[in-house]
């Protein structure tokens, strides 16, 4: 079953479309806000271009139309003769999507090869180029996909500008998710939300995020089951952000007996963008074991973050998918979750623990983890079982010409 799930989104672009063949090459212009290398601005910059190398490997052409940060001078970026990325200057923040070039460069590019341009896919919700994009798709008939990114729940509407919100939705978004060839969401969790949040009468495709795991290959290793008196290490890898509950996570290790403590190394990575890390807070002392804030990380460093670490710990009270679990379970590491992180949906059993929104109830998984290192073993094994459907590499055709023969 690995796989089929990405399996069944190739079958969505490459059987259905203008009713090209099976193999046929399309051609894909993506339109988002924010694209490669923003990767800062969070895994859906990962996951969009990610999923676009899958695509080209197999034979597809992308092109790129996206915003560029105020005062940077990058306008186009040939990642292959089959993946181009056009950079557009913005008003404002880059998030809002606020580029009269983009759109002009969409609306151009329709009118002298909207024939030939076999689907558009825009990312995210709230920006300009999904509010507007779209209709400019349907003056040409052009089909078209939207990934909400899981922006349009009922909790992250109300929690900023709720009433421009859902003024916008009622004006364009409603009708530009009913008239999309496909709305793609990345757990049921989100298209039920969506479509109560919304009203909207969508087809939608579900599926999750897929990400070129294979890049970490070269610097993890199998785990083993740590010895008596080895510390563990818990990390939290992401950005910090409200929604990620790092406050509960520090209430619940300031619970745990001096025992425990002792036992432990608690690790952070990730960007501070809004300033919530504050080091008098959370000072090693206010908690009574070590702290190791180290920032963000990529690359090389990132996997070796993610190798050394015994426990991942995401604890959100909102969360459309969590690129970070998927990959720390890749790399053998065992997951402390809670059930509103939506990538939830997929590892069940030992492949993840689950905490409830609450200091004492994290603790105590925390706990459980401590006193057991077989059960810390187990769960890295699990979880890395499940993990690797999530994988970009499977993205092929032959499946589907299995399927529909």
């Amino acid at each position: 079953m690995a796989g089929r799930t990405y399996r069944n989104w190739f079958t969505v672009i490459s059987v259905c479309i203008h009713a090209k063949k099976i193999g046929a090459n399309l051609n894909i212009l993506r339109v988002c806000p924010v694209y490669y290398p923003y990767v800062s601005y969070g895994g859906s910059v990962i996951a969009d271009y990610e999923l676009d190398q899958a695509l080209v490997s197999e034979g597809h052409s992308l092109t790129v139309l996206t915003g560029r940060k105020q005062g940077e001078s990058i306008r186009r970026e040939t990642i292959s003769n089959r993946h181009v990325i056009r950079h557009f200057s913005v008003i404002g923040s880059i998030i809002y999507g606020c580029s009269i070039g983009v759109l002009l460069r969409l609306f151009t590019g329709l009118i002298k090869n909207g024939k030939n341009t076999d689907l558009v896919w825009f990312g995210g919700v709230w920006n300009l180029l999904t509010i507007l994009g779209p209709i400019i798709c349907r003056l040409f008939s052009v089909r078209y996909i939207i990934t909400p990114h899981g922006m349009l729940i009922s909790n992250l509407i109300s929690l900023k500008s709720s009433r421009l919100k859902r003024i916008v939705i009622r004006l364009f978004l409603k009708s530009n998710l009913e008239k999309a060839y496909r709305v793609h969401f990345t757990v049921k969790q989100e298209f039920h939300e969506t479509k109560e949040a919304t009203q909207a009468e969508m087809t939608p495709v579900i599926f999750p995020l897929c990400f070129d795991l294979r890049k970490f290959d070269s610097g993890i290793q199998v785990p083993r089951e740590k010895a008596a008196g080895e510390k563990v290490v818990l990390s939290f890898i992401g950005r910090i952000t409200p929604k990620k509950r790092i406050d509960l996570i520090f209430e619940a290790l300031k619970m745990l007996p001096s025992e425990s403590k002792s036992k432990l190394v608690f690790r952070v990575v990730g960007s501070d963008t809004e300033g919530l890390w504050n080091k008098e807070i959370y000072a090693e002392g206010e908690i009574g074991l070590p702290i190791h804030y180290l920032g963000p990380l990529y690359d090389e460093a990132l996997v070796s973050a993610f190798d050394t670490s015994d426990i991942f710990i995401l604890c959100s009270e909102s969360e459309n998918f969590a690129i970070s679990v998927v990959e720390a379970a890749y790399c053998y590491t065992a997951l402390l979750i809670s059930k509103e992180v939506g990538v939830s949906e997929y590892f069940l059993g030992k492949s993840a623990t689950y905490a409830t929104l609450s200091a004492s109830d994290i603790c105590q998984k925390i706990e459980e983890f401590l006193n057991s290192p077989k059960k810390i073993y187990e769960a890295k094994l699990a979880a890395r079982q499940v993990s690797e459907q999530f994988d970009s590499s499977y993205l092929t055709e032959n499946y589907f010409q299995d399927l529909l023969s």
